[in-house]
């Protein structure tokens, strides 16, 4: 029989998930990172396939898995040189949905204020409204959205972007014809120029080599100083320092951020996500990477998991293949 293990909490408390979506013969072991790692080490000597978002050098030498598919979209923490012979790492996506409508909540907060609207009235203050003929709120429609790397996030929010009358402008690593809500699509090199162009950035590529702190101070400065930004992506592809100084100085006008520089660990639970005090800014929406975190996309992604592990005991093709032969594959696995 086949193994596969469950790696740290994430993984492992959908193990009775698993074991009933499975319509292959695998025994499902779990291991947390609060246990010792000789048990983990045994656990990992056992395993034909382990559903886990990290893998490094640090890892046990020798073992004989053959597969690592993640439980997330970024495969960012696993590194290819450390990779067992022959092994393959797929991800999941199955988040498009959910993150498209909170990039489109995170546009209709920045351009209506629904919430400040609330905490006001409730004080009492009626301005924001016709009665007392005080501050407007703008619209999403005739306003230019920028996506940076078009891939099924972008796809979605595009469709919903369109159905609200926006421009939809965007970039991506391989050029390609404008998709259907896309009124212009350009390789990553036309980056530069679309920015200057938009009322709203979404960022929306993988983390890689190349993205790593592509949008830096220069960047940043390129954009209209009423611009918003979203990054829903990992948060590295925004230079942190320059991010701050330009939200604070008012160099862009403000910012949804779901994605950050720290996370919590056992050693840290508490962490805050940044060095730089981005809680002091009230031009930032701030939210613990949560746009994809919906009841229908654990169904989902658990789903495609089980049914790429029954794909490997039955010797047939997987899907997502981001790294094979110690390699990064560049295909529609990954983000645009």
């Amino acid at each position: 029989m086949r193994h596969v293990l469950l790696l740290n909490a994430y993984s492992a408390n959908h193990a009775e998930r698993l074991r009933g979506l499975l319509t292959t013969e695998w025994e499902v072991a779990t291991a947390l990172e609060t246990e010792p790692t000789s048990r983990r080490d045994e656990e990992l000597a056992r395993a034909d396939a382990l559903v886990h978002s990290r893998f490094s050098d640090a890892m046990p030498q020798g073992l004989k898995l053959a597969l690592i598919q993640t439980p997330t979209a970024g495969f960012d923490r696993i590194d290819p040189a450390a990779l067992p012979k022959g092994c393959l790492v797929c991800n999941v996506h199955e988040h498009e949905v959910a993150i498209a409508e909170y990039v489109l909540a995170a546009m209709l907060q920045w351009v209506i204020g629904i919430a400040d609207l609330d905490r006001r009235f409730r004080g009492g203050d009626w301005r924001g409204g016709v009665a007392r003929l005080g501050h407007m709120h703008g619209e999403l429609g005739g306003r230019t959205l920028g996506i940076i790397g078009h891939g099924r996030i972008g796809s979605e929010v595009a469709r919903r972007a369109k159905a609200f009358g926006m421009r939809v402008l965007g970039v991506t690593r391989r050029p390609r014809a404008a998709p259907e809500n896309v009124d212009r699509l350009a390789t990553l090199d036309g980056l530069d120029a679309l920015l200057p162009q938009c009322d709203v950035v979404l960022v929306a590529c993988p983390l890689t080599p190349a993205t790593r702190g592509m949008v830096d101070a220069r960047r940043l400065a390129l954009m209209k100083r009423g611009a918003f930004l979203i990054n829903v992506a990992r948060a590295a592809i925004i230079d942190e320092e320059a991010l701050f100084v330009a939200l604070k100085d008012g160099v862009i006008a403000g910012a949804a951020l779901d994605v950050w520089y720290a996370y919590p660990s056992p050693e840290e639970p508490e962490v805050r996500p940044s060095r730089f005090p981005f809680h002091t800014l009230d031009t930032v929406i701030m939210t613990p990477h949560a746009s994809a975190w919906t009841h229908e996309l654990i169904e989902r992604r658990w789903r495609f998991i089980a049914a790429n592990l029954d794909r490997f005991a039955r010797g047939e093709a997987l899907l997502n293949v981001v790294i094979r032969d110690g390699r990064i594959v560049e295909g529609e696995s990954a983000e645009g």
